[in-house]
């Protein structure tokens, strides 16, 4: 069930309840009216009062009354705090329940998307062997050559899809290195400006400090590409100015991309790091580099979140703890 549903449906439940609490006070108090107003009792204790002159037994009576007062406006007030409360419980559920479906999900995915990219690798060495062996002894100019070109051209895109799927299933044992994301930024801003259409509207701020991160350089790289190519892909072949902000905080490292292009309403930024899922039209995204940066983050221990606005662009921040051993940072 869709995430926004199910805190429709909690909320349906918390103002029923506070309708029912409100209906039984009011039932209560009528009953209680019309019982001593049936048995004349204001009347009772006037008489009564009068005739035996008992102030004592006056202010009894006006301290029962302010006491219930008292009590009737706590009993709400209490009531009120307690429907907070449990909005607040049923809404971190939900959220919990939500995050242990997604991992179970994601887990699930994993283990099947590693077994599709080692199986299917194994089908592509002999097509990429047996390719580059036929096109040595072709004869020069023969036609068939770019018959052949076409074929380890396709092979190797689909290693990279291949390579994208181990990445997303952790099953690429990549190094497991610390590397420091302030020197990645400041030494290969060329690089990310030619992977992209309108490199001179890649913008970087970047903070003096060392940001020594639990990431290999190339799964650093791998991050930044793969956000700042869909912060291009956002405008959708128009271009326009992409953010890169990197900061030092006292226990971690910012990291922020931000565009502003045609951003994403609430149900596609709940689905854009599920695996194989894309916005994009047939054949422009395979769903897999969301995803794959979804799990290079958490397996470095940070976090990431979006930011958007349908038709006014996006941000993705992404929190990393400082690296352990920020001595053993490699370029």
């Amino acid at each position: 069930m869709p995430r926004a549903r199910r805190r429709q449906l909690m909320e349906e439940k918390v103002r029923l309840s506070n309708r029912r609490q409100v209906v039984t006070g009011l039932i209560c108090f009528v009953i209680f009216t019309t019982a001593l107003v049936s048995i004349d009792a204001f009347d009772l204790f006037y008489d009564f009062s009068r005739d035996h002159e008992d102030w004592d037994l006056d202010e009894i009576v006006v301290g029962l009354f302010s006491a219930l007062v008292i009590s009737s406006l706590t009993f709400a007030y209490s009531t009120w705090r307690y429907n907070r409360i449990l909005k607040e419980e049923i809404e971190y559920r939900v959220k919990l329940e939500i995050e242990l479906a997604n991992a179970q999900k994601m887990q699930s995915l994993g283990t099947l998307a590693g077994g599709i990219a080692h199986s299917t690798n194994n089908y592509l060495q002999p097509i990429q062997t047996l390719s580059r062996l036929s096109k040595k002894q072709l004869p020069e100019g023969s036609p068939l050559q770019a018959v052949l070109d076409k074929i380890l051209q396709a092979s190797v895109h689909a290693q990279e899809v291949l390579g994208q799927l181990l990445r997303f299933s952790h099953q690429d044992k990549r190094e497991n290195t610390v590397s420091d994301l302030q020197q990645e930024l400041q030494e290969h801003q060329l690089l990310y400006r030619s992977s992209i259409s309108y490199g001179d509207q890649l913008n970087f701020t970047i903070t003096e400090q060392t940001c020594p991160i639990n990431l290999s350089p190339s799964q650093s790289a791998d991050i930044l590409l793969a956000l700042i190519t869909n912060a291009e892909d956002s405008y959708e072949g128009k271009g326009g100015p992409i953010d890169v902000d990197l900061k030092r905080l006292h226990d971690g490292v910012q990291l922020s991309i931000q565009d502003q292009g045609c951003g994403m309403d609430e149900t596609l930024q709940q689905r854009i790091f599920e695996p194989f899922y894309t916005s994009k039209a047939v054949g422009l995204g395979t769903g897999l580099g969301l995803s794959v940066v979804h799990g290079l983050i958490q397996q470095a221990g940070g976090s990431i979140t979006v930011e958007s606005v349908s038709g006014k662009g996006s941000r993705f921040i992404i929190l990393f703890p400082l690296a352990d051993n920020p001595q053993a940072c490699t370029q």
